[in-house]
């Protein structure tokens, strides 16, 4: 669990060389400290409420995805749970970023970023886009696809352009027109539940 006065890591390497921003990562859930009214307090047992909430939200089984985005020649990307499908037609995704990492600041209007949907043998590549290096973890690897970094042998792959952006609390919400998506058939994802990886059981 990171300090919530420290600045998330992220992940940035030139597309010549890869080379990570080491420490430790974030777990999916933001933890920036909040501080409500007395009639706003939030509802829930424990003794610290943001960490409780943290944990509740958890409870949610999620993908892990890697969104990443371009600028001039370098990658810039992070690992995050938050994304979800908001409309068919128009084809629409989006995105919750952490108001402190750069990825927030290198978003905006009219600027494309990527969201890789990881496969379950990514565990590694998760960490390391978390800011989680250790030795022998593998180098990754991507496709430029509309000038915008993917993946590569993620279980699913989408870019899209930022149509609008919201405030979000200590988050902001992206909301992207998808441009391009592709699946691979027969990947089995990576999830994470309750603070932790998990993997789908394969079938019988």
């Amino acid at each position: 669990m990171t300090d919530s006065a420290s600045t998330p890591p992220e992940f940035d390497l030139s597309l010549a060389e890869a080379a990570a921003w080491v420490g430790s990562g974030p777990e999916g859930i933001g933890e920036t400290a909040f501080g409500p009214s007395e009639d706003e307090r939030l509802e829930i047992e424990g003794d610290d409420p943001a960490a409780a909430l943290r944990q509740t939200l958890g409870m949610f089984a999620t993908g892990v995805t890697v969104i990443t985005t371009r600028e001039a020649d370098q990658v810039h990307g992070m690992t995050a749970n938050a994304f979800m499908s908001v409309s068919l037609e128009p084809p629409l995704v989006l995105i919750s970023v952490d108001r402190r990492t750069k990825m927030c600041s290198l978003l905006y209007e009219g600027r494309r970023f990527a969201v890789s949907v990881l496969a379950a043998d990514q565990r590694e590549l998760s960490d390391r886009f978390a800011g989680r290096v250790s030795d022998g973890t593998p180098e990754p690897s991507f496709a430029i696809v509309h000038e915008t970094p993917l993946v590569e042998g993620s279980a699913a792959q989408f870019v899209a352009r930022v149509m609008r952006s919201h405030w979000g609390g200590d988050h902001s919400l992206f909301l992207g027109r998808v441009e391009y998506a592709r699946f691979e058939e027969g990947a089995r994802p990576l999830l994470f539940h309750g603070g932790q990886y998990r993997d789908l059981t394969p079938d019988s």
